[in-house]
């Protein structure tokens, strides 16, 4: 009967020297035993999703492990790393054991060397499943899928505080450190015994370059004097870039100024200052950025006065924005939203003797955004300073929030006057609006809506989305429903045009308390549900009708659709009363906002 070792090589390097050093005590050791070489040659690299993933990612290491793995699997024998060393006879171990593997200096179970005497062993059968059973190979976490660690949870009834040899159940004996791993890892404490039979070298080529470094060092010149030469080098390191970002930040930040001062920018910039009107019966001006649709919407029909105005990247142009409005005498700038530039242009206002507000469309679950985190915080940081004299937000939450904090902040309701467009659609199709709804932002909670219309139990359905994303199409098709759209952005007269074609427009999400599409879609004639973080109809009658209350859950989005096309009527009979209230309301709390700590009108 052939007798076997295995070990495994991949990547096409040579072998070094460390690894024929220790293929020649095998042969002087064991010359009875078949060695054979698993490499890219004779195994599969497709057969599994870990080994695929681990090879595409050059982890040899890990492709070995499952390659080791099948091989115990299918011929049994022996298994050697190819920096294990045997020093002496073996004998006795393989005659008197079915299974053996030993433990290293973490006194976890390691795989340097294994042992099973019969193909189809329970280890093998064990560790063979669980690397079939992973989706892919996690490159993130090399520690957790480490063989040790694998072998270590298969084999339960092992003691990691038993520093003895140990016979687990199915036959499988675990030889304590000094059989096979008299070293160290990082060599500092080695323990060599007349045990001991092999010696493995911790090559180790599947930890991070800089571990390897570093126990390099300490090997060679101690702990101690190790963990010196280390700090030494890392100070030194730190201390290098420092100087150079000293002397080449202020290059680097020119440069990429340079990059963004394009002609779209120039043009841009030409732009906010040509719209500011030079003589008007208004004593205030606000800023938008045309970018962003929502907020451009809601400014417009806010504000009188709206000029857009994008990211500003120098102080020239702050300079010549502020000289404009200063020129033209307005005694206030309100800045609806807030981007880059802004906060500069802001503190420049102030130092002219320029009333400086916001009006702030987003929530605090901005803060999963940089960018827009970081405009939120710049409000703050100047309405603490006095520069902003007042924090308008349409969110009724963050007035509550802010207000603890004594913060300037007020509440500013957004409001539509539109046209209302006829609706153009002749068939008997139930359609279902879904807009601003990205498929890529958790918060608009785009997944659960489309799954909700497939629980409406209407023959003819479908879903108009915008935007349109592949992902839920997907969605859409493994649920059987019709979907349709568009798969950019649309301008505002488009949208309400594909608005006023709905029967029922969704709009529950997990942010939104104060939004322009439920507005829009109610002045097009079309009820549209809500979460209950939207504060607009709380007091009323139309929270019950269309008001969702358990925003993730598909069966409840459902039955407020169906209440929604059962009730249409008189969900607008409700509406048109209710937003009557709202828009006095509204005009209060505007005239409040821009008359605050203004003497007197232009």
């Amino acid at each position: 009967m052939t007798k076997y070792i295995h070990y495994c090589w991949f990547g096409g390097k040579p072998l070094p020297k460390l690894a024929k050093k220790c293929l020649k005590s095998w042969e002087k050791y064991l010359p009875d035993y078949k060695i054979i070489r698993w490499d890219e040659s004779n195994v599969d690299i497709n057969e599994c999703n870990f080994i695929k993933g681990a090879y595409k990612k050059k982890k040899w290491a890990f492709v070995a492990d499952y390659a080791r793995t099948k091989a115990m699997y299918d011929y049994g024998g022996i298994y050697f790393d190819t920096d294990m060393e045997v020093i002496k006879n073996i004998d006795d171990l393989l005659k008197n054991n079915e299974s053996f593997l030993g433990v290293e200096d973490s006194h976890m179970i390691a795989c340097g060397v294994w042992y099973e005497k019969n193909k189809h062993s329970y280890l093998a059968t064990q560790m063979l499943s669980f690397y079939r059973q992973q989706d892919s190979f996690d490159i993130d976490d090399l520690y957790k899928i480490s063989i040790p660690r694998v072998i270590s949870n298969i084999l339960s009834d092992y003691d990691s505080s038993n520093f003895e040899t140990q016979t687990l159940k199915h036959n499988i004996t675990i030889y304590k450190r000094e059989y096979f791993y008299p070293l160290s890892y990082d060599h500092q404490y080695n323990i060599f015994t007349d045990k001991t039979c092999m010696i493995h070298y911790y090559d180790a080529s599947w930890t991070p370059k800089w571990e390897q470094r570093e126990n390099k060092i300490f090997r060679i010149f101690g702990k101690n004097n190790g963990n010196k030469i280390i700090n030494t080098t890392k100070k030194t390191k730190k201390f290098t870039k420092k100087v150079i970002k000293i002397f080449a930040h202020p290059m680097i930040k020119y440069i990429k100024k340079r990059r963004l001062i394009t002609n779209e920018y120039l043009k841009n910039i030409n732009e906010t200052i040509s719209k500011i009107p030079t003589s008007y019966d208004i004593n205030y001006i606000a800023f938008y950025n045309k970018k962003w649709f929502g907020v451009s919407n809601a400014t417009k029909e806010l504000f009188e006065i709206s000029v857009p105005c994008e990211e500003i990247y120098r102080k020239k142009d702050i300079n010549k924005i502020c000289m404009k409005i200063k020129k033209c005498n307005y005694k206030q700038v309100i800045f609806s939203g807030f981007c880059i530039g802004w906060k500069e242009l802001a503190i420049k206002l102030h130092d002219n003797g320029i009333i400086v507000k916001t009006y702030f469309h987003g929530s605090h679950s901005q803060a999963l955004e940089p960018y827009g985190w970081k405009m939120n915080m710049e409000i703050y940081e100047l309405a603490t300073k006095g520069i902003i004299t007042k924090m308008a937000t349409c969110k009724e939450s963050l007035v509550n929030f802010y207000k603890k904090y004594n913060c300037p902040i007020c509440l500013l309701s957004n409001k539509v006057n539109l046209t209302k467009y006829k609706r153009n659609r002749t068939n008997d199709i139930v359609r279902i609006g879904l807009y601003a709804a990205k498929t890529d932002d958790f918060r608009k909670n785009a997944f659960a809506q489309i799954a909700a219309v497939s629980k409406l139990n209407i023959e003819n359905v479908e879903i108009d989305m915008v935007p349109l994303t592949n992902n839920a199409k997907k969605i859409a098709n493994l649920l059987n429903i019709r979907i349709i759209g568009v798969e950019h952005s649309l301008s505002r007269e488009e949208l309400l045009k594909r608005m006023a074609n709905c029967d029922v427009i969704s709009y529950v999400t997990f942010s939104e308390c104060a939004p322009m599409t439920t507005l829009e879609s109610f002045t097009e004639g079309v009820p549209c549900i809500v979460g209950n973080n939207c504060h607009y109809f709380k007091d009323d009658k139309l929270n019950d009708y269309i008001v969702v209350n358990q925003e993730d859950s598909p069966q409840k989005i459902a039955e407020k659709i169906n209440y929604a096309l059962e009730n249409k009527e008189y969900i607008m009979s409700l509406y048109e009363k209710w937003y009557k209230n709202y828009l006095k309301e509204t005009e209060k709390l505007f005239d409040e906002f821009i008359r605050d700590g203004v003497s007197s009108g232009k």
